[in-house]
């Protein structure tokens, strides 16, 4: 009897060798602690970012996840960081905002305001 296929968990595979690669690529980045919630009407990221400094901060998206990258000069070299955010549909990127102050880079991403129902003739 053939052994059943479960798609999902390929695809759990597939994701696992994925994130494993970006790690390595990525090895030489800090991950900064980062605290995602919501409510009704946004979305909202906080990004520790000790020390940082402010220019050197880049922040991209390309509307299914944002990425921060940022560095901080030390006596020995550069510690650089890394974070990688999957977002989830339905957010307003255009007006997104962000905001660093406090090592903490703090970003809003609004929700898009109301569905349409169709009507069916």
């Amino acid at each position: 009897m053939p052994k059943p296929w479960y798609p999902f968990e390929e695809f759990k595979k597939l994701q696992g060798t994925i994130n494993k690669k970006i790690d390595f690529i990525f090895s030489d980045y800090k991950k900064p602690f980062s605290n995602i919630r919501h409510n009704q009407d946004s979305v909202f990221i906080d990004i520790k970012l000790p020390e940082a400094d402010k220019r050197k901060i880049i922040l991209e998206t390309d509307f299914s996840k944002i990425v921060v990258m940022a560095a901080k000069k030390l006596d020995h070299g550069k510690e650089k960081y890394y974070r990688s955010i999957y977002l989830p549909p339905g957010l307003d990127i255009e007006r997104a905002k962000a905001k660093f102050s406090d090592d903490s880079l703090n970003i809003v991403i609004p929700k898009k305001k109301s569905r349409k129902r169709i009507k069916i003739k």
